[in-house]
This record gives C-alpha cells, structure tokens and sequence, in this order.
C-alpha cells in the first residue's frame, strides 16, 4: 500500500514538475493563453488525492490508446499532404523556369524587330567605335549610343506594356546584340598585338598544367581541401566565358567560378567559411586546370567596359580576386 501511494506520489511530482516546465517556457514565450491554462491545470492537478491520481494516470492512458489510431491516421494525412505540397512546388518551379524561358524569348524577339529598324544606326556606331583607339573613348561611344537606343526604347509602342523587369531584360539583350558586333575589335583593341601577348600566356598556363598538383610549391593547398580537387565544376563555370561577349556575362562567369569554389571549400572547411588566402591557392589552380583562351584581352575588356563605374560590391571583390589569380599565374614557373 505504501509502495502504491509511494509510486503515485511520485507520478504526480513527474507530472508537476513537467507542467512547471513547460509553465517556464510559456513565460519565457509571453503566451498568455497558455500561460493561464497551465496555472489553472496545476492548480488542478493539485487537488488530487492519491486515488484521484491513480485514477487520472488510468484515464490519461485510456484516453491515449484510443486516440492512437487516429493519430496515426493523421500522421499519415500529413505525410500525404506533405508530399503532395512537395510535388505542386516541383510543378510550380518548372511552371515558372517555362514562364521566364518563354518571356526571354518573346523579348528577344521583340529586341530583333526593334532593332531591325536601326540597322542603319548600328552599322555607324560600329564604323565610328572601329576607328577609335583609345580605350575611354570607346567606352564613352559605347555608353552614349545604348543610352540613345534606350531612350528610343521608352518611347516606342513595343515597349509601352511591357513590365519594368522585361524592359530591364531587353536592355541586357539590346547590349548583347550591340556588344557581339563589336566584339573582336573590342576584345582586342590592339589587334595581332593583344592576340599574340594572350597566345603567350595561354602556352604558359598549358605548360603549368602538365605540373600543376595542390601541393604545388606556389599553391601548397591545405589537405582539407584536397577531397574536392580539381573542382571540375568550377572549372567548366570559368571554360565558358570566352562563349560570352558582354563584360556582365563574363563577369558573371568569374563570379559564378568563384562562388563555386567557396561553396566547396565551405564544405570541407571546419572554420566555417574560407578566407581570401583559402581561396586564391584553389582559384589560381582552378584557371590553370581551365586555361581559357584570351584571358588578359578577356580582363582588359572588363576593365574598360564595365569596371569603371559599374563595377562593386561582391562582384568588384570577386573580379579583384580573379585578375590577383592571374597576375600571380604569370609568375608562376
């Protein structure tokens, strides 16, 4: 008999002090709700006598076992409907990927037949930017004449509907329809000059390629960061900027490449994230490994046509780290 009221005593401190826990937690929440109910049920249960106690552990269980089925029930609605939320936002995301692959291309279009009408002012803006020498008068050229087509582009009726994220959309088409006109004069304003000074790097860079290893003496990559090496897929991001011929989208590359490397170095990094001397010794191998053509036409470029005043934040950082990358490569034997 002792031993009973002993073990019921004992349930009944157990559930007190529970309650008082989570009486604690409410407070600490501001529930006031909760808060009031939690008082009223101690103060309840406190009433209880010993077989008051036993009896409503008795029905607690009772009351438990009969709920179960429908518990488990709508344990396995909630996993349903889980699953089905999952799949409607699976469905939504390539819902989405269609609608903007669709609004790319109707602007795009749109961008073609607005500029087939200034044929004439593209063939003499690339005449004029042809003759120029000077890096910042090609720069300027340039600024002037897509401020002029967007200016023109405000005023006509394609683009009269048309939402402010189409229209930002289509003045990035606009310069890259411009851009690749001018591309190759751009890229190498100094002609066979520039061609044959990237050749010489590039042969550089292939020679190092053949040696290059993480624990090359110039990079001595820490062995945490080995388990990822060769970072392929931040070498296919930097593989592909010769295939763009905007400064942005180049730019992008190089962001995308290095962003890339901090993720994986992310991952192996028990600080946490890496610092700039964690990444420079990955990001000079990585530009080794890749060796992408015309890499200092390819900086020079950047340079002049959008690193003056559009270059900053986090892609100004990137780019420095990018060029640092470089130039160290050339020192590299």
């Amino acid at each position: 008999m002792i031993s009973n009221k002993n073990a019921c005593v004992q349930k009944e401190n157990e559930l007190i002090a529970f309650l008082q826990l989570q009486l604690a937690e409410a407070i600490n929440l501001q529930d006031r709700s909760l808060i009031a109910h939690l008082h009223e049920t101690l103060r309840c249960v406190r009433l209880f006598n010993d077989d008051g106690c036993r009896k409503l552990f008795q029905s607690l269980k009772d009351d438990y076992e009969k709920r179960s089925p429908y518990v488990a029930y709508l344990i396995r609605c909630r996993q349903g409907l889980l699953s089905t939320l999952a799949h409607l936002e699976r469905l939504g995301e390539r819902v989405k990927c269609d609608r903007d692959a669709v609004n790319s291309h109707l602007v795009a279009v749109c961008v073609r037949v607005f500029l087939e009408k200034r044929e004439f002012q593209i063939l003499r803006f690339c005449d004029e930017f042809q003759k120029l020498k000077m890096a910042d008068e090609k720069q300027d050229l340039l600024e002037n004449f897509l401020s002029k087509i967007y200016n023109e582009m405000d005023n006509d009726s394609i683009w009269q509907v048309a939402s402010e994220s189409q229209l930002d959309l289509a003045k990035m088409v606009v310069e890259r329809t411009v851009m690749a006109r001018v591309y190759h004069n751009a890229l190498y304003p100094n002609g066979d000059g520039d061609i044959y000074r990237d050749q010489l790097l590039h042969d550089h860079i292939k020679k190092l390629s053949k040696i290059i290893t993480p624990n090359h003496k110039d990079l001595r990559v820490p062995k945490i960061y080995h388990y990822e090496c060769p970072w392929p897929w931040a070498q296919a991001e930097l593989a592909m900027i010769s295939a763009y011929k905007t400064p942005r989208d180049k730019l992008q590359c190089v962001f995308r490449c290095t962003t890339t490397i901090m993720n994986l170095l992310s991952m192996a990094s028990e600080r946490g994230i890496p610092a700039a001397d964690d990444l420079i010794p990955v990001l000079v191998y990585v530009i080794i490994k890749a060796n992408p053509p015309s890499l200092l036409s390819t900086v020079q470029y950047v340079d002049s046509f959008y690193g003056h005043n559009r270059l900053e934040g986090e892609d100004q950082y990137w780019w420095t780290q990018f060029c640092s990358a470089i130039e160290f490569i050339k020192t590299m034997d």
